[in-house]
């Protein structure tokens, strides 16, 4: 069997794509991988004449051939001669199904009346596919098969935990809260005085969250902020050398990330991986929490990796929301940069924890390595989560369902559903956890083992790859798209 697959996103780019839309498509299929190649002899195609033309030769040879694009429905290629099966994941409780600009693709029942079949990263959103087609297509929900690439840093018995202290490698930007000399104080007095006294400092309107300080005005707020950063900076340059953070917060281009060094962290350590432009994630939610769980306690650290390609996008709302948190004595850790998989693998091992606190999860990869890792985790139980999160192996998190809109629909209708976020519930799981890992370690122990356990029978090579490899097999046997879909499904009713 010849695969060919595709993603928007390439390994040449993908530096510079970090919280670009569909960014994260790009890790779905190189972790697919693995278990393709177990299946066949696999080809990643950049371009349609690509496909069309490696698909003629192959299928002149007699070889099957079949095109994955990993990509949500409505980017997937169509009318293709090539079987093509589309790859996506979805955190919404219904489906797209509206034309919307003209383009009949935006309605996936289009898409998916038009190709041969449908992988879905969770059980939920199959269900939905299936109902949506009448059970006349073919699709299965299969997990990114992680657990072998992450197994080496977890133990069938379980890790102890570890408080003492552990490093990470890491060459981008820290952003490290005890030594910028956070205060709330600036953020309450009349701007006249600070607007006198300091230099302007440009700083784009869009990345200043007005919401984040309602008592000024946003130009009061960006002289204000400015003014917090420029106190930071002097804070910063005072510090010893070792203890500095390489955070360029003035009107200076940033530098080329530096060679990596190595960050020390101890005690409990909760880490998150986010994208700060999707507000599904909640991630001011998570570190109001965290400071709040923690404000008298210093030997717990949340370190935060942003996975965006522009600092001054989230920077002046983390440093504003730390300062309307300060004071603390916990540790926030925000971390801006390419983590390469060895830094990335030893950022696990160093962690005590991961934390997820969404409205809602397409599979959440990050969240499933660390639990490969045999990390325990802080967590929701629903959308793609729900599939393999339980009570042995995370602190679950309360939600409850709210009108939204799908994220790419232009117009703004409330089709569908996300989990609100029960904040105090991610609050007291914080602290709960905390006390396992400093009191309990026999029951963090045991977490850990199941972790491990768990994803190894849920998200291995092994178990993704034999249904897999039977469902692209029942692709092909059906052959060309069946001309009846449209009207089975009823499209346009």
């Amino acid at each position: 069997m010849i695969i060919l697959i595709s993603s928007k996103i390439s390994q040449t780019d993908i530096h510079a794509s970090l919280g670009k839309p569909e960014y994260s498509y790009f890790f779905l299929m190189k972790d697919f991988l693995p278990a393709l190649e177990r299946i066949g002899t696999v080809i990643q195609v950049q371009s349609r004449d690509e496909i069309e033309s490696l698909y003629a030769s192959y299928h002149a040879q007699g070889e099957a051939v079949v095109f994955i694009s990993v990509s949500p429905p409505h980017q997937t290629p169509l009318d293709l001669k090539c079987p093509t099966v589309t790859l996506f994941a979805w955190e919404f409780d219904t489906l797209p199904s509206v034309a919307w600009d003209g383009n009949p693709q935006n309605d996936w029942r289009h898409v998916f009346a038009n190709s041969s079949g449908a992988i879905t990263t969770s059980k939920e959103a199959a269900l939905l596919v299936n109902e949506a087609m009448k059970g006349l297509f073919p699709v299965i929900p299969l997990p990114a098969p992680i657990w072998d690439r992450y197994a080496k840093l977890g133990a069938p018995d379980g890790w102890p935990i570890a408080l003492g202290e552990r490093q990470f490698p890491f060459a981008g930007i820290v952003i490290d809260s005890p030594i910028l000399g956070l205060s709330a104080d600036g953020l309450v007095r009349k701007p006249e005085p600070v607007e006198q006294a300091i230099e302007p400092v440009a700083a784009p309107e869009q990345t200043v969250k007005s919401e984040l300080v309602p008592r000024l005005s946003l130009r009061a707020a960006l002289h204000l902020s400015a003014a917090l950063l420029k106190g930071w900076w002097t804070e910063i340059n005072l510090a010893p050398e070792s203890a500095r953070a390489i955070v360029p917060l003035l009107d200076e281009p940033l530098p080329e990330p530096p060679e990596p060094r190595h960050v020390t962290v101890s005690g409990v350590v909760y880490t998150t991986v986010l994208n700060p432009a999707d507000g599904r994630k909640n991630w001011i939610d998570l570190v109001t929490a965290f400071c709040w769980a923690f404000k008298n306690t210093d030997d717990v650290t949340l370190i935060v990796k942003m996975t965006h390609h522009d600092l001054e996008h989230y920077r002046v709302a983390l440093m504003t929301l730390l300062s309307r948190l300060a004071p603390f004595r916990c540790r926030v850790l925000v971390l801006h940069g390419f983590l390469e998989d060895e830094q990335y693998q030893a950022l696990i091992s160093a962690s005590s924890y991961y934390v997820n606190a969404s409205s809602g999860e397409g599979l959440c990869l990050p969240l499933m390595e660390f639990l490969a890792s045999a990390k325990p985790v802080i967590a929701p139980n629903h959308t793609a989560m729900a599939d393999y999160l339980n009570e042995r192996v995370a602190f679950l998190l309360k939600c409850s369902p709210e009108p939204t809109c799908w994220p790419h629909d232009p117009t703004g209708m409330l089709f569908t559903h996300r989990h609100r976020l029960n904040w105090q519930s991610l609050m007291e799981a914080f602290r709960s956890s905390y006390q396992v890992a400093r009191t309990n370690p026999a029951h963090y122990q045991g977490m850990s083992r199941d972790a491990y356990q768990h994803m190894q029978a849920f998200a291995s090579v092994a178990q993704v790859s034999e249904p897999l490899h039977a469902f692209l097999q029942q692709v092909l046997a059906v052959g060309p798209v069946p001309q009846s879909r449209d009207t089975a499904r009823g499209l346009g009713a």
